[in-house]
């Protein structure tokens, strides 16, 4: 279940994006586009010639774009719509140069997909947030389509899509991507592809977020190992864990105090004060979290609801967590928190060095709603 909520003064919702205006009459503005240092670094990235013989990253991301405009799938869609997917389409590899390197004559790029969420993120932080993050999600996603076969769970790979994403948008993307491309393998991608929208059809998440039937069953089917879509689990849930997540200055502890006074909260900066941790000193988190989960455990087996007050920004940190507290069989909210970058650095510049800030924000994994039962995204000024 996911929610978007603006409290304060909003932002995140600018007219125009920072890459505003790079389609004149649903054109590409090249002119415009070749301008960008990142789009610059990209003509001197190679690719591997096996899966990309036409050349440089570059070459590939404008035969995609040309693919992309000439679909008959895209030209159905409304204008927002394809815009979306047309900003997906000229960042699905925007992290191609800092992923690739050269081994044994062949060219590879790891994990360029996922390091270019975060980029892409960074990038359009201020923009609509919505927006903002399903053009994200393409980015992150834009090879599932080709690979969702070779997941141990592949049901369960395009349900949790479709939470994030349409998945006939990254149907869509996909094509283009496999298309914009000179290999000799281009059949095969199609047709996995193919097999990707046949199989989302099959499970109700083509064109929709799969729906459940009630958030307890989402949760339970995403924390398991079962391949099966689950029968209707009756919510038994007495209590509320709040899993407050965002960047150091994002305004959690005004959010905490406005919105949930009268919860007991597990707070990790209040732990290191009182135990006079830096949050710095990497030698004594250990220490922290350890007290912070023997106070969770305590409201847990009292079934008393509270806050969960950190900056909670990896998947593996949120998961271990929700793991642990699983046992006692509470119902998961999940609040993300964000506020502009300058806002960040201006409220914790004094304790926390701006590099130390930096890294945070690229080590954000945006909370996902399968994730949780409930997820809130908070933009906010405060």
């Amino acid at each position: 279940m996911l929610k978007l909520m603006n409290t304060g003064p909003a932002i995140g919702k600018e007219p125009n994006y920072i890459l505003n205006g790079l389609l004149n009459n649903r054109q590409p503005n090249w002119d415009k586009i070749e301008q960008y240092d990142w789009v610059k670094v990209l003509k001197n990235c190679p690719q591997d010639a096996i899966h990309h013989a036409e050349g440089d990253v570059w070459t590939h991301t404008r035969m995609v774009i040309d693919e992309l405009l000439n679909d008959a799938d895209y030209q159905a869609l409304d204008a927002r719509p394809q815009y979306i997917l047309f900003l997906s389409a000229l960042l699905h590899d925007i992290a191609k140069p800092v992923c690739t390197f050269e081994e044994n004559g062949r060219i590879h790029s790891p994990r360029h997909a996922a390091v270019g969420e975060k980029m892409v993120r960074e990038l359009l932080w201020n923009a609509d947030f919505q927006e903002r993050e399903k053009i994200a999600a393409l980015v992150r996603l834009h090879g599932l389509p080709i690979w969702t076969m070779e997941k141990p769970s592949p049901e369960r790979a395009i349900m949790a899509a479709s939470c994030r994403v349409s998945n006939h948008w990254l149907y869509i993307l996909a094509k283009a991507d496999a298309k914009g491309r000179i290999c000799e393998d281009k059949d095969e991608l199609l047709f996995r592809i193919d097999i990707f929208k046949e199989l989302c059809l099959e499970n109700d998440c083509f064109y929709t977020p799969k729906s459940f039937h009630n958030a307890h069953s989402q949760f339970k089917y995403f924390q398991s190992d079962t391949d099966k879509y689950p029968s209707m689990i009756f919510d038994d849930t007495a209590f509320e864990v709040i899993i407050l997540s965002g960047i150091a200055g994002s305004g959690k502890d005004s959010f905490h105090q406005k919105q949930f006074r009268d919860y007991p909260s597990v707070s990790l900066d209040a732990i290191r004060e009182t135990h006079k941790i830096k949050p710095t000193d990497k030698d004594a988190q250990g220490k922290v979290i350890q007290i912070a989960y023997e106070q969770a455990k305590e409201y847990c087996r009292k079934k008393q609801s509270f806050v969960w007050n950190s900056t909670n920004l990896t998947a593996d940190l949120r998961s271990k967590l929700i793991r642990t507290l699983s046992v006692y069989n509470p119902y998961f909210k999940i609040y993300y928190v964000e506020t502009p970058l300058s806002n960040v650095f201006s409220r914790r510049q004094d304790d926390i060095p701006s590099d130390v800030l930096q890294r945070m924000i690229r080590q954000l994994d945006l909370p996902l709603p399968n994730e949780v039962h409930e997820i809130h995204y908070v933009r906010n000024g405060f």
